[in-house]
């Protein structure tokens, strides 16, 4: 299966991985304030997923509750590295590069990712 989604299966593969479990109403209600989707937009796009595999459904008081199948890791990984090959050739640090040119980062973010570099550097001293 491939781990990739889209923008709204990814929204609502977010409420129901924060939450564990979720019915149809549940992810309606936190996306409607925003988005102003339909309920049926809702309960399609989790029936959807149900079948691409991402999501199974148990039935509890007369309702479908919806439990993941997948990691949200392994999801945003997967969708990463495409992103990397498909906008960037591959390359990992025009990624980067990008990124620290045309984001508006602050110090603090700036500095998690250097010592984030300094720690895999260090990992792979060691490793």
């Amino acid at each position: 299966m491939k781990k990739r989604l889209g923008k709204l299966e990814f929204q609502v593969m977010k409420i129901v991985w924060e939450n564990g479990s979720a019915t149809v109403r549940n992810v309606w209600e936190k996306l409607y304030p925003k988005k102003k989707l339909a309920y049926t937009t809702v309960a399609t796009t989790m029936r959807k997923l149900e079948e691409k595999g991402f999501l199974k459904h148990q039935e509890r008081d007369r309702a479908y509750v919806y439990l993941t199948l997948v990691d949200q890791d392994a999801v945003s990984k997967g969708m990463l590295r495409e992103m990397v090959n498909g906008l960037f050739d591959g390359s990992a640090a025009k990624l980067i590069t990008t990124l620290v040119q045309s984001e508006h980062l602050t110090k603090k973010e700036l500095d998690q990712i250097h010592q984030i570099i300094l720690d895999h550097r260090a990992e792979d001293k060691n490793g």
